[in-house]
């Protein structure tokens, strides 16, 4: 792996660190706010299932995704991809597109901003590479081609089944026009994008010195964005960042980037170090900038366990979603949600120690509910173990 990707890797395990899980979760908003679990999962045979990614086209139809962990083929580990669905009366497993075979890894769904083009699913096969994409469309799924050069996916944007965007975490962008996919060779190293219009789409990452083509030199590198207006993708200005005192093998890079409006887009990263000596290296540091239409300009630093830091889903009432453990509120108050525990029984100790984390959370259009996918992490003496769940929030 090159040391540009193992950079992302950090920064990305740090941003996604409230949000790493196995468990679908719906929560209920009130002057107590609290996750409740509808329903506890388990593996099977010894199987150790995960689920990866959730999607809420309506409140009678949600969408979850995950696999199942089979072991191991030849060092390679091999998952079986499964789907659960949401009727508005029960949750039924649902089989994976056949164009996806039987193994998996790292689904994710993507809804298409047109909103009743249905949603996108997008996998891996044994490894980051060897992509597999199905568009749904309300009856039935339909397999995408594969991408040219089998490239690895570090993010995805999909308008519309004929408008979708994916980058493969250094310089590469594809995109299909519901006809073919066609590969463009990029200005800098990005890993993730947003927009709010086919011709208004960001890439952000960051920008050399590089070293054989697309591989940063360890150190030095700063915050990069790219625009796409429909024609051509430019690079775009932004603020550098270094410490007070400079660091050895410092680097500043942005991992993720939510566009709400034409002159509202926000950038998050992170400033470090890559040190491989016994001195110790200087703190992180978040990154936060802002695109207000005309320029990129920095945004104070985030405080408090409320802060905007990106990873954040807004419900039907104007507040917050900011983590499994903390709510903003519409006027601005930093609420904290309880994590209760799974009761005790097959294989729970009542001495055990309980912890919720999530991956991927959503709202239910028209209505007042959030769902999410994430672990019940369970401690018991020397062993460990954990649960998927499903539950529900409403105000």
């Amino acid at each position: 792996m090159n040391s540009r990707m193992i950079k992302v890797n950090l920064a990305l395990a740090v941003l996604l660190l409230l949000f790493i899980s196995v468990v679908v979760a719906r929560a209920a908003f009130g002057p107590d706010l609290t996750w409740k679990y509808d329903k506890v999962l388990k593996g099977e045979d010894g199987r150790t299932p995960a689920l990866s990614g959730v999607i809420a086209p309506a409140a009678d139809d949600l969408w979850v995704v995950g696999q199942s962990d089979l072991g191991h083929d030849g060092g390679a580990s091999v998952d079986d991809g499964f789907l659960m669905h949401y009727d508005g009366t029960d949750w039924q497993r649902r089989p994976m597109p056949a164009s996806f075979g039987g193994s998996v890894y790292n689904a994710r769904f993507d809804a298409f901003d047109s909103g009743s083009d249905g949603f996108l699913l997008t996998a891996g096969r044994q490894s980051l590479n060897s992509l597999r994409m199905a568009h749904w469309d309300g009856i039935r799924w339909t397999a995408l081609p594969e991408l040219p050069d089998d490239p690895r996916a570090s993010d995805v944007k999909a308008f519309a089944s004929n408008d979708i965007w994916v980058l493969d975490g250094q310089s590469g962008a594809y995109h299909w026009d519901g006809s073919r996919w066609t590969t463009m060779d990029l200005p800098t190293s990005v890993s993730a994008l947003d927009g709010v219009a086919p011709d208004d789409l960001w890439a952000v990452g960051d920008r050399g010195p590089y070293v054989g083509g697309t591989d940063p030199v360890l150190g030095h590198t700063q915050p990069a964005a790219v625009h796409w207006d429909g024609r051509t993708w430019e690079l775009v200005e932004m603020p550098e960042y270094h410490y007070t005192v400079p660091a050895p093998e410092a680097y500043a890079q942005l991992t993720e980037v939510v566009a709400s409006a034409k002159d509202d887009v926000r950038a998050y990263g992170v400033l470090s170090s890559y040190s491989e000596d016994d001195e110790s290296d200087p703190p992180a540091q978040d990154i936060r900038l802002r695109w207000n239409g005309t320029r990129w300009t920095k945004l104070p630093n985030a405080e408090g366990a409320c802060a905007d830091r990106g990873r954040s889903v807004r419900d039907g009432e104007g507040g917050l979603v900011v983590g499994a453990g903390r709510y903003r509120t519409a006027d601005g108050d930093c609420e904290g949600i309880a994590k209760p525990e799974l009761p005790s029984g097959d294989g729970i100790r009542s001495s055990a120690k309980q912890s919720l984390r999530l991956n991927a959370i959503v709202a239910v259009p028209g209505t007042d509910k959030v769902f999410g996918v994430g672990s019940v992490g369970i401690s018991q003496g020397g062993d460990s173990t954990y649960r998927l769940v499903i539950a529900s929030l409403k105000h």
